[in-house]
């Protein structure tokens, strides 16, 4: 398994005989797909920095291609077919050999659990533990108990890459969502996601207190087209 890092929250995981690429917007270069090999696009919602339509044009370049779209990514009547798939939150899909499980954002749309080739990946598209300075107690508060619901459907599962936001924007909070997934799940690869260009805050994270001994499986990103060769 290869995985690489796109741009943003979009990446790419390449198996023997399939290639997933994770909410491309059309920023950064999609790796070479290797002959033989199906395509399919996963976009978790339809905020500008997950989605454009301008990737459905792809399927020009990708023939075969396959998407598979969160259920609030709106399309015109001329850009629907059957290479087309509409998802929502909390289903289970079987997808031309992808099975696929949903969960439902604390922002908006879906995040994603692929089993593909004995593999399991997952990535959280917004889904995040999202806490603002200045916002309302109560907000941040269900905030937190929205995306532990959401995570604790994960509790114990194995994955073997995981793509998990970690938004410098949240200043001291931006790992909190990341440190819960740790807790909560056995993934053995974890790659950060959503940090705006800020590749610092991969290793800031690391200096924290709380997330001692818990970043072996982390990989810092550290510049668009970076690939791990993953068991």
């Amino acid at each position: 398994m290869k995985v690489t890092f796109i741009c943003h929250s979009s990446f790419c995981v390449e198996l023997k005989k399939s290639v997933l690429v994770f909410d491309y917007y059309g920023e950064g270069r999609i790796p070479e797909v290797p002959a033989g090999c199906s395509v399919f696009f996963l976009n978790s919602h339809s905020h500008q920095d997950h989605f454009k339509r301008e990737i459905l044009k792809l399927r020009e370049q990708y023939p075969e291609a396959e998407y598979i779209l969160s259920r609030d990514v709106r399309l015109r009547p001329e850009e629907k077919g059957e290479w087309i798939h509409s998802v929502k939150a909390r289903e289970e899909y079987e997808i031309k050999g992808l099975r696929i499980r949903t969960l439902r954002s604390t922002d908006q749309g879906v995040a994603f659990v692929v089993e593909a080739e004995g593999k399991r990946i997952y990535h959280a598209g917004d889904l995040n533990w999202w806490h603002w300075e200045g916002e309302d107690k109560a907000w941040n508060n269900n905030m937190a108990a929205n995306y532990k619901r959401e995570v604790d459907r994960l509790s114990g599962q194995y994955f073997d890459a995981a793509f998990v936001p970690l938004d410098p924007r949240l200043s001291d909070a931006c790992s909190l969502g990341l440190r819960y997934f740790l807790e909560q799940t056995d993934a053995e690869h974890v790659f950060p996601m959503h940090f705006w260009g800020d590749y610092e805050v991969c290793r800031r994270i690391r200096k924290e207190k709380d997330l001692q001994g818990m970043l072996e499986h982390v990989h810092p990103v550290e510049y668009q087209g970076q690939e791990w060769e993953l068991c």
